[in-house]
């Protein structure tokens, strides 16, 4: 016999600063409003393949600078985001309006995923698609069952599972940071929601993707992109970013580019919840 609750027990052992994660998302709202979602988006493929998007009613966690929401709007979904970070609210409402397609304002909501009352909200079981992507959002047992909670079909988590960056690495050898990958602490987070969904009574599905690249990016957009990861739990100063600066210029080829190369894992895990034992 299995005991499922040894999966929530390590997954509520995480600890969360909201006002951390709030700061830091502010600071990378500028580079994460330039993303799109393409049609062989895995995230939307997977969506797509499993509903019905035209009419339904999506709620997307942490909805960053509104690429998905857009997707989905498109799509002719009724769209509704939550986001911890204000400057991302911002360029999600920029973004929607842009569209000329109708959505409700006020179903943007700038707080974090632990702040949001589902009752007073009158989000319980009222959305169609519940969408979690590449977000730490869903941090504890009771964060997972507030997402299940607003949804009486679908949830969509993904997560990266594994992650290597070559110019990462070499940059924290350069600046003698501690050697870790973005997102490490919460490599495990699809295993252990896979495992509680099940031990919960559903039947999750869960798929992997591996990603490889090779990118040339001018010093100045790597400064703002990988400071956040190299100091992740304080901004860098202005000393700090100079010496950062001044090593990536010193590894641009001939045409000022800095080459980084990354090979991420990520699981993508759907949930019916209409179907469960």
């Amino acid at each position: 016999m299995i005991d499922f609750s040894y999966f929530s027990r390590l997954f509520d052992q995480q600890q969360v600063d909201l006002t951390a994660t709030e700061a830091r998302w502010d600071r990378r709202a500028d580079e994460v409003s330039t993303f799109t979602v393409s049609d062989d988006d895995v995230a939307w493929q997977t969506v797509a393949r499993h509903l019905e998007l035209n009419g339904a009613r999506v709620l997307e966690i942490s909805c960053g600078a509104g690429r998905h929401l857009e997707k989905f709007l498109r799509a002719g979904a009724r769209v509704s985001g939550v986001e911890i970070s204000g400057k991302m609210c911002q360029y999600t409402r920029e973004r929607l309006d842009r569209t000329g397609l109708d959505w409700r304002p006020d179903q943007l909501v700038h707080a974090s995923w632990e702040h949001i009352d589902l009752s007073g909200r009158d989000w319980h079981h009222a959305f169609d698609l519940v969408f979690v992507n590449m977000s730490p959002a869903l941090s504890s047992t009771v964060m997972l069952k507030k997402a299940l909670d607003a949804t009486h079909r679908g949830l969509y988590i993904a997560s990266h599972s594994h992650r290597e960056d070559q110019l990462l690495a070499t940059l924290q050898d350069a600046l003698g940071l501690e050697k870790r990958n973005p997102g490490q602490r919460y490599a495990n987070d699809l295993y252990l929601t896979f495992n509680i969904l099940y031990g919960w009574g559903y039947f999750p599905q869960l798929q992997f993707e591996e990603r490889t690249r090779t990118r040339d990016h001018q010093p100045e957009y790597i400064l703002e992109r990988y400071a956040s990861w190299l100091w992740r739990d304080q901004a860098p100063d202005d000393a700090d970013r100079e010496r950062l600066l001044q090593l990536l210029q010193g590894r641009a080829d001939k045409d000022g580019n800095v080459r980084g190369s990354s090979r991420d894992v990520i699981g993508h895990l759907w949930l019916d919840k209409t179907m469960r034992k």
